[in-house]
């Protein structure tokens, strides 16, 4: 059984915008502020789907069969969020990341996937987060050790007039991916099991396992 979970995937242009606006933070934070950041590889930026702790192959291929039937009926053809900015997550007195975060999505509970939460397999997922769909893009990770602590509430707050802003309609998805989700001593790694670009029911096998 594997961990793993769908996403959505930026487009080429949404993610040269984060680029351009997140790398010189990542220094600033890192070497004026001590922060243990690191910037989360631009190809893995996503907002998660739907997170399953564990499936077997055989209920991936059923949950895979509901998403191409909703890419085949346009069902997140034109994916708008309302972007706010950056955000600690899962709160500035315990972070873990910095994500880029919208307001949540009310049209969520009418995506295919909602009617079927309460189904198998799709009940074995992170169905709450679906139902009250607040999207979300990890672009950096924190991680105390060798002499680096984690920020603290006064220290997120110092460094709000240097959070760069990110417009509300910037951010665009062209492809929706079956992620496997693998846990190293190094880092998380994420290999692309499946992927459906958006607006088109064209499937690819992923074989590129990039973490």
């Amino acid at each position: 059984m594997t961990r793993c979970f769908l996403g959505f995937e930026l487009t080429e242009t949404s993610r040269g915008y984060l680029c351009e606006r997140l790398l010189p933070l990542r220094r600033t934070l890192a070497e004026d502020h001590g922060w243990p950041v690191r910037l989360v590889p631009p190809d893995n930026w996503h907002a998660t789907l739907l997170f399953f702790p564990r499936l077997e192959e055989a209920e991936r291929d059923a949950v895979w069969a509901a998403v191409a039937e909703g890419v085949a009926a346009g069902a997140w053809g034109a994916l708008e969020f309302a972007w706010r900015g950056l955000a600690l997550w899962p709160s500035p007195r315990r972070p873990g990341l910095l994500c880029v975060e919208a307001e949540r999505y009310e049209g969520a509970a009418r995506w295919p996937l909602a009617a079927l939460a309460q189904q198998e397999p799709f009940r074995q997922g992170d169905t709450a987060h679906l139902l009250s769909y607040v999207p979300h893009i990890t672009v950096m990770r924190l991680r105390a050790g060798r002499g680096a602590r984690l920020p603290r509430p006064r220290d997120w707050e110092a460094v709000q007039p240097l959070l760069p802003a990110i417009e509300a309609a910037a951010l665009r998805f062209d492809r929706v991916s079956f992620f496997l989700s693998t846990v190293t001593a190094e880092r998380p790694v994420y290999p692309r099991e499946r992927t459906l670009t958006l607006g088109n029911t064209q499937q690819q096998r992923a074989t590129d396992p990039r973490g």
